[in-house]
């Protein structure tokens, strides 16, 4: 015992409350101090409770609506600029980026309850939520893959690439990825699995330039690709490949549903749909950037400011004048 502790001791006979508190203050102080350094956040990431960003102007609000058989979430932020990566799978959680492309810049994870994590990124390209909405792959603005975890923004590179398109998380924990060589030329893009706990590529089609993948009900796969005619999507199962849709020239943003549904635009004349039982192309109506609900029945749009989630028959279902994209659309960028 210390000298002081012992003129404590002295002082207050055992057994007193007050040398019981006395004693027990280190001990109380050291506990406290391991709880302050478990809760510390990274370095690079801010975490922001939602009074917090209502008090700085920062605020953004999430709106969830069914349309049809999915679920179609709005985002209203506070501040201007802010570019929509993805949408969890059961929209209570976004990513956002300050803004696109090379230069270093803000991943902002945003919940329905109005926190948000802020998380310094070497820039921002694409983002996507696994299933479970437990972490995001995130593709920087050097093409180079991340996991980043969805709750305490913590951040693993893994793969330096570089890399483009909209990831896809596999429920094996595999990603698929387009690989090029590089984001400001990618005169080739192939589609690859990469094994996160290895770091492993492997190449699954032959193609050259593949522009999206996405994947179908049955596990098969569904890419988009450049050949000489023109864009193909194409069924790729196993080792087997089968023709779902020749789109010819001029086809382009082209979303393929779960259901294989497939839609595309053409610059100029708006959205065509393909359907499952068919092969011809029918025009849907104006609009850019086709995007699909997990169920194949809606689709998102863009028509000048507003996103239009919009039917079979092109008939509207819904209209955003925010930022909007179906909760779980896996390969399709907002």
């Amino acid at each position: 015992m210390s000298a002081s502790h012992d003129a404590i001791a002295r002082h207050y006979p055992a057994g007193n409350p007050r040398i019981a508190l006395y004693l027990a203050i280190p001990l109380l102080l050291a506990l406290l101090a391991i709880g302050i350094a478990s809760a510390e956040v990274p370095p690079g990431i801010t975490r922001v409770s939602a009074a917090d960003a209502e008090r700085t102007g920062s605020a953004i609000h999430l709106t969830k609506r069914p349309v049809g058989g999915s679920t179609l979430v709005e985002v209203e932020t506070s501040t201007t600029g802010m570019s929509l990566l993805a949408v969890s799978a059961d929209g209570s959680e976004v990513a956002l980026a300050d803004q696109l492309g090379e230069a270093s810049g803000s991943l902002t994870l945003a919940e329905m309850e109005g926190e948000q994590l802020r998380i310094a990124m070497p820039g921002l390209l694409a983002a996507s939520f696994a299933s479970d909405g437990t972490w995001l792959a995130v593709i920087d603005g050097r093409g180079a893959l991340w996991r980043v975890d969805g709750s305490s923004g913590r951040n693993e590179l893994l793969g330096e690439g570089p890399f483009i398109g909209s990831p896809i998380i596999q429920g094996d924990g595999s990603l698929l990825v387009l690989a090029v060589p590089s984001v400001e030329a990618p005169y080739q893009s192939r589609l690859v699995r990469l094994q996160p706990a290895t770091g492993t590529l492997t190449r699954l089609s032959e193609e050259e330039l593949v522009y999206a993948v996405f994947p179908l009900d049955d596990g098969d796969l569904a890419i988009v690709a450049h050949e000489a005619g023109g864009t193909v999507v194409r069924r790729l199962a196993g080792v087997g490949k089968a023709l779902l849709a020749d789109l010819g020239i001029g086809a382009v943003n082209v979303a393929v549903a779960a259901n294989g549904r497939i839609a595309f635009e053409r610059t100029g004349e708006g959205i065509y749909v393909v359907d499952p039982t068919s092969t011809r192309a029918r025009r849907l109506g104006a609009g850019s950037r086709p995007c699909f609900g997990p169920d194949g029945s809606s689709l998102l749009v863009r028509r000048g400011d507003q996103s239009l989630a919009l039917d079979a028959d092109g008939s509207v279902l819904a209209v955003s004048d925010e930022p909007a994209a179906f909760a779980a659309s896996a390969g399709c960028l907002p």
